[in-house]
């Protein structure tokens, strides 16, 4: 499906809503999530973390954050560029945790064979 200015638009819009109020994300997700995925680029991108950085704010329980920041460096895991962006974010999740802001969780990992 290819993404026509208007969905670029919309998104772009929600966008600039969440920068000056962060819990519009997570009251219109659905609808930005599935923009997100046809317009792509640095825009979805932006939509991504005005998410993560909603759940930070007012995280609905504990591994919301964290999953949603993991969701993040596996879909840019191959864009450089972006995981330059990104990084930052887990830097302050990192920070927020270690005040006891975020609750502190732990990522299971799949058993992996020993070397």
């Amino acid at each position: 499906m290819a993404s026509g200015k208007g969905d670029s638009a919309r998104l772009a819009a929600l966008v600039e809503r969440c920068d000056s109020d962060v819990a519009h994300a997570l009251e219109v997700r659905a609808d930005g999530d599935a923009l997100a995925l046809d317009v792509g680029g640095e825009l979805a991108l932006r939509w991504r973390i005005a998410v993560v950085r909603a759940l930070m704010a007012d995280p609905p329980d504990g591994d919301a954050v964290r999953e949603a920041y993991g969701e993040i460096v596996d879909r840019y895991r191959d864009d450089p560029a972006s995981l330059a962006i990104v990084r930052p974010l887990g830097d302050e999740i990192r920070q927020l945790e270690a005040a006891g802001s975020l609750p502190s969780t732990l990522v299971a990992r799949s058993d992996r064979k020993r070397k």
